[in-house]
């Protein structure tokens, strides 16, 4: 979704800056538009004579661009969510405390090199995300059985959400591209 917004606003601005540099007069040296007007006569006689168009292309444009805005809002608060949660501060100091416990727990079982913890989501929707890196030979269901009877139901309880939706996505170190370690070479 993000690379068709992406291509389609690059468009609009490449037809904007063309239509502002062709108002300028940046192409008159090619005598392409010297002394054309931009739209076809035709559709300005039209809409001079009709009197609903110029309105209705008008709120089109206009309802167009208030979606837009609308759309641009919820991006950047869903952004936000994830970054920030949106809960009371209360809540967001317990789970900052929680966190840290839950991540220190999770690091110390057998197989787990690292563990993030983020509580995210709005106050209606909150939801704990965690990434758990493993090494290669870890047994990644016997660390999701642990990691969900102990460390995170305390989590739940320390937070005061028993029913908190948890998403724990694994990494192993094979999974881990650019970070690999070459061996040393040992003493000859």
């Amino acid at each position: 979704m993000r690379i068709p917004l992406a291509v389609t606003g690059a468009v609009l601005l490449l037809c904007g800056s063309a239509a502002l540099a062709a108002g300028l007069g940046a192409f008159d040296a090619l005598g392409a538009l010297s002394g054309r007007p931009p739209l076809d006569p035709s559709l300005v006689r039209y809409a001079r004579d009709e009197g609903w168009f110029l309105p209705v292309a008008a709120g089109t444009a206009e309802a167009a661009a208030l979606a837009g805005q609308l759309w641009l809002v919820l991006q950047g608060r869903a952004l936000i969510q994830r970054r920030r949660p949106d809960v009371d501060p209360r809540v967001r100091a317990l789970a900052h405390v929680a966190s840290g416990e839950l991540a220190v727990a999770a690091r110390e079982m057998p197989g787990v090199q690292d563990a993030r913890v983020r509580l995210t989501g709005s106050a209606h929707r909150p939801r704990l995300r965690m990434r758990v890196d493993c090494a290669r030979d870890a047994l990644v269901g016997e660390v999701y059985g642990e990691l969900g009877a102990g460390p995170v139901e305390r989590y739940r309880r320390a937070v005061g959400m028993p029913d908190l939706p948890v998403v724990i996505r694994f990494r192993t170190a094979a999974a881990r591209r650019g970070r690999r370690r070459r061996p040393r070479p040992g003493p000859a």
